[in-house]
């Protein structure tokens, strides 16, 4: 079952509909922390990041502004955040098909900037829950995902913000 949820899972991180292997994608939804589904599509053309924390919070509470960055802006963030990698596993799996439901952990060494915030070196991580229902023959249909992202911006936003160059430093002095 775990080995079925970690490949359901990949479909966050391909690019082409048609690479999406056991995928029924005109089918598939995402549904994150309560919010309105995606399609497959939808989730494809808006980045899996973007997808995962789009947010309904007023402007000026808003840590990562989803409707700003494209799929590969934050995928670029992301991965010079944590240059060794984001891994995401499955901690327990509650129940089998057709709706399984399992507790999953996304966790990093921040050691990259992240959106002007120097990088702790410490590990960044969250916990989640998600359920997937799946078709006869295992094909994801829907999946559901809650987490608490403030988990994972908590440790981002902890490094000192990086400072931009002086425009009155001395020319000679580099």
């Amino acid at each position: 079952m775990v080995r079925y949820i970690n490949k359901a899972r990949s479909k966050f991180n391909k690019i082409f509909p048609h690479n999406l292997l056991q995928i029924i994608l005109y089918l598939l939804s995402q549904f994150s922390a309560g919010r309105e589904g995606l399609s497959g599509e939808e989730t494809l053309k808006l980045g899996s990041y973007n997808a995962l924390l789009k947010s309904s919070l007023p402007e000026e509470f808003k840590y990562y502004k989803a409707e700003e960055e494209s799929f590969e802006s934050s995928h670029d963030a992301f991965r010079s955040a944590f240059p060794r990698g984001f891994a995401w596993e499955v901690i327990s799996v509650y129940s089998g098909p057709p709706e399984i439901a399992y507790k999953f952990r996304h966790w990093g060494f921040f050691e990259g900037p992240f959106k002007g915030h120097a990088p702790t070196g410490e590990m960044a991580q969250f916990y989640g829950l998600g359920i997937l229902k799946v078709d006869d023959s295992l094909r994801v249909e829907e999946a559901e995902i809650y987490y608490d992202p403030a988990e994972l911006f908590g440790g981002l936003l902890k490094g000192p913000p990086i400072a931009a160059p002086s425009s009155h430093a001395c020319p000679f002095s580099h």
